[in-house]
């Protein structure tokens, strides 16, 4: 059986993990200071070339912990909050199939999410990394995490998966409901087993 450090170690995620976040580097501090914090943190090739195959893992994990070094929490989690917003623009409009993206808000909500909720399930792999991603649609809407990237080696008192927040909820938003919103009501970095995101709909 494989340990939990060794599957870690060789997961990927998607490139739009590293992509998108220095997007939102660049929107909330501009391209000069970041490409100085790209190259002072070792990440100057990105200037050059943006990654367009799966990444380690790891590559994520440590440009989240350098953001915090850098930035202090609340601000790397602006950053990732975007970052994960930036994302889900990305995948509705070119990973999900138009004519879903038109049935799904003609739906109710809730079945629009049993539709969908297993197709992002089937697709986790591309996002969570080494994470397992869940759902539950009774008696709530709820989504979990567990093992998340952005809650590893950090404890706080507040949910601090800011990226997996906004990218969920900018996914829903844009593709079953323009009223879902989506808080992290549980986070392991806060000691809990696993990360926890309520779904709800406004109105």
């Amino acid at each position: 059986m494989q340990d939990v450090a060794h599957v870690a170690e060789v997961a990927r995620i998607g490139p739009n993990s590293i992509i998108q976040t220095i997007a939102a580097l660049r929107e909330q501090y501009g391209a000069e200071t970041t490409a100085a914090w790209l190259r002072r943190s070792g990440r100057g090739h990105f200037l050059e070339t943006m990654p367009d195959h799966m990444l380690a893992e790891s590559e994520f994990g440590a440009m989240i912990r350098d953001l915090r070094d850098w930035l202090g929490m609340p601000a790397a989690m602006r950053v990732l909050d975007r970052s994960g917003e930036l994302t889900a623009n990305y995948v509705a409009t070119n990973r999900v199939p138009a004519p879903i993206r038109l049935l799904l808000p003609r739906l109710p909500v809730g079945l629009a999410l049993r539709i969908f909720l297993p197709a992002i399930a089937k697709h986790a792999w591309t996002f969570a990394g080494s994470g397992q991603f869940g759902y539950t649609l009774r008696p709530q809407w709820q989504l979990t995490l567990a093992n998340s990237v952005e809650a590893r080696e950090v404890q706080a008192t507040e949910p601090v998966c800011s990226y997996y927040r906004a990218a969920f909820e900018g996914l829903l938003r844009r593709v079953v409901s323009d009223r879902i919103r989506v808080r992290e009501v549980a986070c392991r970095a806060m000691g809990a087993p696993r990360c926890t995101f309520a779904v709800s709909r406004e109105g």
